[in-house]
């Protein structure tokens, strides 16, 4: 599309489904630290329905052949701030680890930095089926943490899969960018 000297990004079902995404993320923000049961709930609800529309937005973009280059950078970049954003809330009231989410957070900036830099060349660097487990991994043990008090085993065990994911993928990232890095 072409709008007064500028050329826009295609904007198709899936990118205004991403783009909703990125809206949830302050209604989540602020439901959350709300501070009372039903504002915690709305969060839950609101994180639960952004993730599953991460699932939805992707479905439709490959089903009917409506990948686009904004929806390749904008999809993984709405997960990550939705993540992201829970995880400093749950940092400041569920005594969720700040080291796990320290490795969370630079984990997904390292792999946003490789994924730019591809994308500046040209190229593309999508989602790969670690970077999906990693995805899912961690919207259920965010939305484990997001649900149940007290902590219990169950929220150990799925921090423990979220953090193995996280850096299992990260690693294949790197990997893949230097393979592509030998190519070129």
């Amino acid at each position: 599309m072409h709008c007064g000297g500028f050329n826009l990004p295609p904007v198709n079902l899936p990118n205004v489904i991403t783009i909703i995404r990125l809206f949830l993320v302050p209604v989540f923000v602020y439901f959350a630290f709300k501070g009372t049961d039903t504002g915690r709930l709305i969060a839950l609800v609101t994180f639960v329905v952004a993730s599953l529309s991460d699932i939805v937005d992707g479905y439709i973009a490959r089903k009917r052949g409506l990948v686009t280059r904004l929806g390749e950078f904008l999809d993984p970049l709405a997960d990550k701030i939705l993540v992201l954003a829970a995880l400093v809330f749950l940092i400041e009231n569920r005594t969720f680890p700040v080291i796990v989410a320290l490795v969370i957070f630079f984990r997904e900036i390292a792999v946003q930095i490789l994924r730019n830099r591809i994308v500046a060349r040209g190229g593309t660097l999508p989602a790969s089926p670690a970077g999906k487990i990693k995805t899912v991994v961690q919207i259920v043990m965010v939305s484990w943490w997001l649900a149940f008090t007290p902590v219990g085993v169950g929220h150990w065990v799925l921090l423990a899969g979220a953090l193995a994911a996280t850096l299992w993928s990260g690693a294949e990232y790197f990997l893949r960018f230097n393979r592509l890095q030998e190519v070129s």
